[in-house]
């Protein structure tokens, strides 16, 4: 007899899951991936906006100079090549060498503007070159810190140091962990600074200047610091899920992240006159705390002495067609009688932001909320220990791809009291499909008996048609959590698993096109639209799916059974954009629910699709037929 009595509750929830899953990850699809893929063609877009507002801005100069008769300004160049700026100014450097990084610092303005990473490169190629984290300001992608002092005497305020200033060292000075280089500079009006740098085996600078007043009369002094980047960085992809621009820590209140984006339209408006010329982007005034930039891996920030009192802001300018962005303060007056000197000290950071050593330095420096320069997100309180968990399972297997699967056995352990109830209902289920159809085909004419028969089976059976949702349910903050940890931390950078995956964090580059890895070469992702790169581990993914779906009650509702059956090859697809390590870690996660649910539903006696299919492939053949 054709079933004519429609789905079932079960049914519909079943429906309805499904639909809000995937209308769920087809929206988590398209912001965290193709958005990233039509920022790139916004990047172009709005520096091509950017350049407009810059010839605007020059025409009007232009038509200023020519009202007052002056000479128009020389065209600017472009930026110049780093290498050759380096190698230009390398009798006026000292070198830094250190464990984690190498470098170098400009005798001009004291400014650290020379830093790349030793234990990171650029590509997965070990030989490749070493991620750069600070340029000179005249090249590209140009990022660098520099600290100076202002003076008062009475009204007169005037700038004693500032990026421009000439320091000298010592012949063949070099910074070193062992060896810190000190600078010295003399003003015209006799005040005198010595500068003491140091640095750490990893990417902590100290800076203590002793400033002398030699000038004949009393003085106030006063410390600020500024670090800048002209543009976004040059691996910069906008992603909604990691914070990338401005940070900061103002004492100990809220975190302020203002973003390259936001920062942008701050630079556009002041061009066109919507905000004033005066106008920050964030201003504070606080005691203790941070500040910087940052992008998605690497950070570079300012730690004032955190007694010092200050005043500090954010800021982004747009001129020829490039916006420098900048995070700076200026700390507080403080008197400097004649022939005395005053000493002050702070801290700059330029690295990797490993979680392990924020933490370090937060402890021992007293630095409040440090390792908040990682985008632990709104949902801190699930991304943290999570990571936390990951990481150490991690280190003690020596490998981030075990520590997933680790991470997935832990989770499944904390989570099985709650999972075996809900596959004991789903066995129940199971075992109810024959009398449930009976039922619908009974009661056909009759939805509304129909609907009163089936929850009077659910009673008596005792039965909870909800509690099948409930590891759905309970795997989507897992899921955000672990997507969350792979995208914003640095541990998961280019970290190998076995075979051919070497970097966890991005994803599955094999496909059908280059035979699953056993041809030599990459494809690329953008290849039809990306739609047919679909590596070994989702197909992996897509399989695990179809099985543990074989194991839950299948829906009666026919156009319900067509749908849930083609949700295996629609996650496939989706799934093959994700980083490797989600996909290892989701494919893992079913295999575990694939072994806990056929115990279960066995344990219950109800016979599985999967037993079916054995006994049609195995089962010895009854004689004669």
């Amino acid at each position: 007899m054709q079933n004519r009595g429609g789905p079932g509750p079960n049914e519909t929830r079943n429906m309805l899951i499904a639909i809000g899953l995937s209308i769920a990850i087809f929206l988590g699809f398209e912001v965290f991936f193709n958005g990233p893929a039509r920022e790139r063609v916004l990047e172009q877009q709005r520096a091509e906006a950017a350049a407009q507002l810059t010839q605007e801005a020059e025409q009007t100069e232009d038509a200023r100079d020519a009202t007052v008769g002056a000479a128009p300004s020389p065209e600017p160049q472009g930026p110049a090549d780093r290498a050759e700026v380096l190698a230009a100014s390398a009798g006026q450097r000292i070198t830094i060498n250190t464990p984690s990084v190498d470098g170098s610092i400009s005798l001009e303005g004291a400014r650290i503007d020379d830093l790349n990473l030793r234990g990171y490169h650029r590509t997965v190629d070990p030989e490749s070159e070493e991620v750069t984290v600070l340029a000179p300001m005249n090249t590209r992608y140009g990022h660098d810190a520099f600290f100076g002092w202002e003076t008062r005497n009475g009204d007169n305020t005037a700038t004693l140091t500032d990026s421009r200033s000439p320091w000298t060292a010592p012949e063949g000075a070099a910074l070193t962990p062992e060896t810190p280089v000190t600078l010295t500079f003399s003003g015209a009006d006799g005040v005198t600074i010595e500068r003491t740098i140091a640095i750490d085996a990893n990417y902590m600078f100290t800076i203590t200047d002793r400033v002398t007043n030699n000038s004949g009369a009393p003085l106030e002094l006063r410390p600020f610091g500024t670090v800048r980047r002209d543009g976004t960085p040059e691996d910069y992809r906008f992603n909604q899920i990691v914070h990338q621009g401005l940070i900061g820590v103002f004492g100990e209140r809220q975190l302020r992240q203002i973003t390259f984006r936001d920062a942008e339209k701050h630079a556009r408006d002041r061009v066109r006159g919507r905000v004033g010329e005066d106008e920050r982007v964030e201003e504070e005034q606080a005691q203790g705390g941070w500040f910087g930039l940052t992008d998605h891996y690497w950070l570079a920030a300012i730690v004032p002495a955190q007694s010092e009192r200050y005043s500090a802001y954010f800021d982004s300018r747009t001129e020829d067609a490039v916006t420098d962005f900048r995070a700076a303060y200026r700390g507080e007056w403080r008197d400097a009688p004649a022939g005395q000197t005053v000493e002050y000290t702070q801290h700059f950071f330029a690295g990797a932001k490993r979680v392990d050593l924020l933490r370090d330095y937060e402890e021992a420096l007293a630095i409040p909320r440090f390792d908040d320069a990682v985008d632990w997100g709104n949902f801190w309180f699930l991304t943290r220990p999570f990571f936390a968990l990951l990481h150490f399972l991690s280190q003690f297997a020596g490998n981030f791809g075990l520590g997933i699967l680790l991470t997935t056995i832990v989770v499944k352990i904390v989570l099985f009291p709650l999972v075996y109830q809900s596959f004991k209902a789903m066995a129940k289920m199971r075992g109810l499909q024959p009398k449930m159809k009976e039922l619908q085909e009974r009661y056909a004419a009759d939805k509304q008996r129909q609907q009163q028969e089936i929850l009077k089976l659910y009673q008596t059976e005792k039965i909870n048609p909800v509690a099948g949702c409930l590891p759905i349910l309970l795997q989507i903050p897992v899921f955000y959590a672990l997507y969350k940890t792979l995208t914003v931390t640095i541990e998961m950078r280019h970290a190998p698993f076995y075979g051919w995956i070497n970097d966890l964090s991005a994803r599955d580059a094999t496909s059908i096109f280059n035979l699953f890895g056993l041809l030599p070469y990459e494809v690329s992702p953008t290849l039809l639209g990306g739609f047919l790169i679909i590596g070994a581990w989702p197909i992996l993914y897509g399989i695990s799916m179809w099985a543990l779906q074989a194991l839950s009650p299948p829906p009666t509702d026919q156009l319900q059974a067509q749908i849930f059956r083609m949700l295996p090859i629609l996650f496939t697809f989706l799934f093959a954009g994700f980083p490797a390590g989600l996909v290892i870690y989701w494919t893992w996660s079913n295999a575990l629910s694939i072994l806990q649910q056929y115990v279960i539903m066995r344990r219950q006696g109800v016979e599985t699709q999967l037993d079916t299919f054995l006994k049609k492939r195995f089962a010895p053949k009854e004689a004669g037929s």
